[in-house]
């Protein structure tokens, strides 16, 4: 006689025979009760609040380059007229000192990140991102030519892409989990707020330089170098994460840095619990007693099916945030109302860039109590309403103000669910020994992606005008929102190493279940995400 068992830390299902072995299923339950208890320090709501501060601290540092990208991002939005005039650049060579950023951040992250995060730490592989921006910054400002200013956007790009995998990895891993899923936000925050200071910074100096249009966009790029030249003064505040320390054996370090980052304090019984807890996880996959670096074919392709299954949820899940043409107005607001005073385009800027920061920090308060999975949900279906809306304004040649709007409910949306959740869940889904290079490889496909639709959006808007522009990438954003209905893990509430539990104890289940069984059922249940997505 068979039963339907449900396993608590999602909802998925799945069908057992009487006579299986149960204890797996009864470990993975016992798991997910652990969210309720306060067993590692991480849940502990008694004693000093004075970590929580600590945390904040290092997690807004981390994220200084990651508003020097954003500032990238509005800056070349307002400057990028002055930046063609000057350098007489065609419409491609536009799109290439534009996009180009996006495609070499894509492989800034996979080879440089992805290559050096495991290897030297997750604090200074951002260190090493910061020496590349100051690089850009200094070659872009400088530049007398296309080729020379291609170069330094190359450097930029490689810096951001490597910052930007680096920071969401730090985050995530020296965050306590009842704050995790806001703080990781913080890397999305920073590049919003950053793409509002470009927007301002650029129209002040274009203010300040009206007259010289050649000097204007070159002190409004070069400025983007003082954050990460912030980040290098102050790199010797920033601890190592206790998970990357752990990972290389480190454990005394590790525990001055959860003693000083974790609800615990000097508990010295709760804090070596937390160090156990990381250490039973990690001795699973150790050799000879002794951690060995992953490959990218380990990293990419694990051996393990559920874990082949979690790689390629995450790899899509950033592909899919950048496919919905979000990209395409930041870069291009100026050029779709191009007809615009410089002043009134600079305020429409303001609005939008306002609404996406607004967004951000709503999302960043709803993160705990209403899940990432729900939120990623809803927002990407309110952002396909909101692109179609955009659509129609332009077909039927709607007022500035009404296409305004429009644009800007698309950034709210966006920065209410993918924008901001796609790299918390990301890294949150990921074993600690894949975690670097699975995060790379899925920040670079979402650089990738974005650099396409920076690169294509003008001449798809040539040749098939604004509106169906947008109207196409509505519908690939309700492709990608079936997509997170059927396979979108949710992990709020869980520690790091309780996901791997239950990804772990799940595998084991239907290990067993394939030995006792010929069912479809279980066969099916294999394809699906180590945590529930239903």
């Amino acid at each position: 006689m068979s039963q339907r068992t449900k396993l608590l830390d999602g909802g998925a299902y799945l069908d057992t025979e009487s006579s299986v072995d149960e204890e797996p299923l009864m470990q993975c339950k016992n798991l997910n009760t652990e969210k309720h208890q306060p067993a590692d320090g991480h849940d502990t709501q008694t004693g000093s609040t004075h970590y929580i501060w600590r945390v904040l601290f290092y997690s807004s540092l981390a994220t200084l380059c990651n508003v020097a990208f954003g500032y990238d991002v509005g800056v070349v939005s307002g400057s990028l007229a002055d930046i063609s005039n000057s350098l007489d650049l065609s419409t491609i060579q536009q799109e290439a000192a534009t996009s180009g950023l996006n495609f070499v951040a894509g492989f800034g992250a996979l080879f440089v990140s992805g290559n050096v995060l495991d290897r030297i730490g997750r604090g200074k592989t951002i260190f090493f991102a910061s020496l590349l921006l100051l690089g850009g910054a200094a070659m872009v400002s400088l530049a007398r030519s296309f080729p020379v200013l291609l170069v330094g956007r190359a450097l930029q790009g490689l810096g951001s892409g490597c910052s930007w995998a680096a920071c969401s990895v730090y985050i995530t891993e020296i965050a306590p989990r009842e704050y995790r899923g806001a703080l990781v936000t913080l890397a999305d925050i920073s590049i919003n707020f950053g793409i509002l200071l470009g927007y301002c910074v650029d129209y002040a100096v274009r203010d300040h330089f009206a007259g010289q249009p050649n000097v204007g966009w070159r002190v409004a790029m070069g400025l983007s170098g003082v954050l990460p030249l912030l980040y290098c003064m102050l790199f010797p505040l920033l601890p190592e994460t206790p998970r990357w320390l752990m990972l290389k054996g480190r454990e005394t370090e590790a525990l001055h840095v959860l003693q000083r980052t974790t609800a615990t304090g000097t508990d010295d019984d709760a804090t070596h619990g937390v160090l156990r807890r990381m250490r039973s996880t990690l001795d699973k996959n150790a050799v000879n007693g002794k951690q060995v670096e992953c490959t990218w074919r380990e990293a990419l392709w694990p051996k393990e099916a559920h874990l082949r299954s979690t790689v390629r949820v995450a790899l899509f899940l950033g592909m899919a945030q950048q496919l919905t043409g979000t990209e395409a107005i930041l870069y291009y607001a100026p050029n779709i109302f191009k007809d615009l005073s410089n002043q009134t385009q600079f305020y429409a800027n303001l609005g939008i860039g306002g609404c996406k920061f607004v967004g951000e920090l709503v999302a960043a308060y709803l993160a705990e109590c209403a899940g990432r999975r729900r939120l990623m949900i809803f927002g990407n279906w309110a952002l396909c309403v909101a692109v179609f809306g955009i659509a129609a304004s332009f077909l039927e040649n709607a007022s500035v103000g009404i296409s305004v709007l429009c644009l800007s409910l698309v950034m709210l949306t966006f920065s209410i669910g993918a924008g901001p959740f796609t790299f918390v869940v990301v890294n949150e889904m990921l074993p600690l020994r894949i975690r670097g290079k699975a995060v790379a490889g899925s920040v670079f496909l979402n650089r990738l992606m974005s650099g396409t639709v920076a690169l294509t959006f003008l001449s798809i808007k040539e040749a098939l005008g604004v509106a169906n522009a947008f109207f196409l990438y509505g519908g690939i954003g309700v492709l990608a929102t079936l997509y997170y209905m059927a396979y979108l893990p949710e992990m709020s509430g869980k520690s790091l190493e309780h996901v791997e539990q239950i990804s772990d104890a799940k595998a084991e289940e239907r290990m067993k279940l394939s030995d006792h069984s010929e069912s479809p059922d279980d066969d099916a249940d294999e394809s699906g995400c180590c945590v529930s997505s239903v």
